[in-house]
């Protein structure tokens, strides 16, 4: 079993050979460029070209031949950026800074930085939503999106077996309008202010729907899966209430994600950070098919009880490790518990994808990864022990 099937065949709820791996094929559980060097030299590797595929987070395309050893089943398609990025050095030359499409400001805390913060909401002093108008907002249709992708991405569809994985470009509908209103700021929006906040969120919305039917017009045919994201849930419990998500959020989700499975014969993958349990249900009637990255640390968000009530009906995709304490603090034999306990709750009856819940950063010990995935192959394979 290749290993687009081997993803497929777990996706349909099914039990492949062995628990399909992923790292890296989405921005949010893939790996730092400090983690990545010190892997690399930990595996003797030398060379290779180092795409960053993420600059906000630092976020790097593992190098093939890690892929290769620890069995990944999956490869990213990130879309080129935008050439209006400004980037800069600040006046005290000890950071840089930059400006993306959308007017955020980024900011690293020095030079060498593990990653960039937002350091400026560009809609934080807008009152009324007419004032939106006047905003340069960013064009989904811009050609330099897809320079060269097409040809790539065919290549990768015919001529290796990976399961391909379509990122969104910005972060979710509520998250990235928080992103350009500032995070506290939005969220009030959304109880005092609904007219703006609405406003906001279909403009959002509206260049999400142009994105995506920029990219699986163009590409759609060869992807498996299609990934958005929301973060909707902190580590103590949701950002906002479940009532509040069905009046303003929902509507707007359902509408991204029928427009998707309209454009492209893909599953449909749902990134949301926290404690977001109360929310899957909404998700399935949403039409996502796979959920990620199971914060397992988050409030009710207990891996053997999500399989339990949803496991027949979405995909688990993470969950396999915690990164907060195991990954980068605990020993490796703790990582291999962790993992083992992690297979034993989501693998049963395929609709697991085994990776860590969040980004490797910079801290995580290069051993430790390495037993992460010897855990994985020595627990994942079917029929699981």
């Amino acid at each position: 079993m290749n290993s687009r099937e081997r993803i497929l065949t777990t996706l349909q709820h099914k039990e492949p050979d062995r628990i399909p791996i992923d790292l890296g094929g989405i921005r949010s559980t893939g790996i730092s460029i400090k983690a990545h060097e010190k892997l690399k030299n930990y595996l003797r590797l030398k060379g290779g070209d180092i795409e960053v595929y993420d600059f906000f987070q630092q976020i790097v395309r593992p190098d093939e031949r890690i892929l290769k050893k620890i069995g990944a089943d999956v490869y990213a398609i990130i879309t080129n950026p935008s050439k209006n990025w400004k980037l800069k050095l600040m006046e005290d030359e000890d950071s840089y800074s930059y400006i993306d499409e959308w007017g955020i400001e980024y900011k690293m805390a020095k030079k060498g930085g593990w990653c960039y913060y937002m350091v400026n909401h560009p809609l934080v002093k807008v009152k009324k939503a007419e004032e939106l108008d006047d905003y340069n907002w960013p064009d989904p249709y811009d050609p330099g999106i897809m320079e060269g992708l097409k040809e790539k991405v065919k290549d990768l569809y015919h001529n290796t077996d990976y399961a391909l994985l379509a990122n969104s470009p910005t972060g979710g509908i509520l998250e990235h309008s928080q992103a350009l209103r500032g995070f506290d700021t939005f969220l009030m929006d959304m109880l005092l202010n609904p007219g703006l906040a609405i406003a906001i969120m279909d403009k959002v919305l509206e260049f999400q729907i142009g994105f995506w039917d920029n990219v699986l017009g163009t590409i759609g045919k060869y992807v498996q899966i299609v990934q958005i994201g929301d973060d909707l849930g902190s580590e103590r419990g949701p950002l906002i209430s479940l009532d509040l998500y069905k009046k303003l959020l929902k509507p707007k989700h359902k509408e991204l994600c029928q427009f998707i499975k309209k454009k492209a014969n893909a599953y449909l993958l749902l990134h949301a950070c926290g404690s977001v349990s109360e929310f899957i249900p909404d998700f399935i009637d949403n039409g996502i098919e796979i959920l990620n990255p199971i914060q397992t640390s988050a409030k009710n968000m207990d891996t053997k009880a999500l399989k339990k009530e949803y496991g027949d009906q979405i995909t688990f995709w993470g969950g396999g490790c915690d990164t907060q304490r195991i990954l980068p603090y605990g020993t490796e034999k703790e990582v291999e518990e962790e993992v083992r306990m992690r297979v034993s709750h989501l693998g049963p009856g395929g609709g697991f994808v085994f990776t860590q819940v969040h980004n490797i950063t910079a801290e995580v010990p290069p051993k430790n990864i390495i037993a992460m995935y010897k855990a994985v192959k020595k627990y994942g394979k079917y029929p699981l022990r």
